[in-house]
């Protein structure tokens, strides 16, 4: 989602699968052969690249055209508009989690 948002939408850089495709007719495929730790390694190199783009970026830095934003006349969202939809995604799905954890073991407090 980091990448979506940040690489491909901020900086449009041309980057693979930047909506998450990555199986047959699924987004967000896990394949048998991957591990936690190297799913988790991944996820780490995405805050890299994260904390790169944004150190030292102004909040109001419009999004470079040519990936997710087309340069077509539409208004491209700012670095601060792109940093809260991303915590707002990562507010949804830890949200998620815990409605799963929560049918999980029945523990609501």
């Amino acid at each position: 989602m980091e990448q979506r948002w940040l690489r491909w939408g901020f900086r449009a850089e041309q980057v693979p699968a930047p909506w998450g495709d990555r199986g047959p007719e699924d987004r967000w495929y896990v394949g048998p052969q991957e591990t936690a730790a190297e799913l988790l390694a991944a996820l780490h190199t995405g805050g890299k690249h994260t904390r790169a783009i944004v150190s030292g970026t102004p909040l109001s830095t419009v999004a470079a055209p040519g990936g997710r934003f087309p340069d077509d006349g539409t208004p491209r969202p700012t670095l601060g508009w792109i940093l809260f939809h991303v915590l707002q995604e990562y507010a949804r799905h830890a949200g998620h989690l815990d409605i799963v954890r929560e049918l999980t073991d029945g523990v609501t407090d």
